[in-house]
């Protein structure tokens, strides 16, 4: 008996799809989550709620998808930067946050959304987490190579740093004046230095 040969996914399918992800990415972002519904991402994609739940099990999904998205486009490990080291890598990506905004929103709105919504929180807090224990494994191989002080806990980094992030979308959200790219590089720099491998 011969084997029937595994259905090549449909690229419209995954077009679709990639629109969707899109399209709630802007307006969970610009708009808020509570304030965007499945209804009012149909009607703006030109699809039906029942072609959107074909893709997304829910709205929660669509969230955690998004803001998984986001992570995985704005904020590249480390690890994939070969002969960057962390210094020049974190300083570089936190001259440039500003390109990141939406990111924070999304960020926001799900932690939001997680404390009323058991399902955005266990999806948003598992992959959340794996991003933590991902960057932590960079970190610590960084360490390892003698590049970082093998006295610090590379946990506690990667949290700071991190919430430096999410605090610019809280100071973003109220609408406070950001700081100066140039002097947040410097900072983020002058940090990462004091954590190097000491001489």
């Amino acid at each position: 008996m011969s084997e029937v040969p595994a259905a090549e996914p449909d690229p419209d399918q995954h077009r679709t799809r990639a629109r969707l992800l899109e399209l709630a990415t802007r307006a969970f972002a610009e708009e808020g989550y509570a304030a965007v519904s499945v209804r009012d991402l149909a009607r703006r994609s030109s699809l039906t709620t029942g072609a959107i739940y074909a893709h997304f099990l829910n709205k929660a999904e669509l969230l955690v998808e998004a803001i998984d998205a986001r992570v995985a486009t704005d904020v590249e490990p480390p690890g994939e930067r070969p002969e960057v080291t962390f210094r020049d890598y974190l300083t570089d990506l936190n001259r440039r946050f500003q390109e990141r905004t939406d990111l924070r929103a999304l960020l926001l709105e799900g932690a939001t959304a997680a404390r009323n919504d058991a399902a955005v929180r266990e999806r948003l807090t598992a992959e959340q987490g794996e991003r933590v224990r991902s960057w932590v494994q960079e970190y610590e191989a960084a360490q390892a190579a003698g590049e970082l002080d093998p006295a610090v806990d590379m946990r506690t980094v990667v949290l700071m740093l991190w919430s430096m992030e999410l605090g610019l979308g809280v100071i973003e959200a109220l609408g406070l004046e950001a700081p100066d790219p140039e002097a947040w590089a410097d900072l983020t720099g002058r940090f990462i230095q004091s954590i190097e491998r000491p001489d």
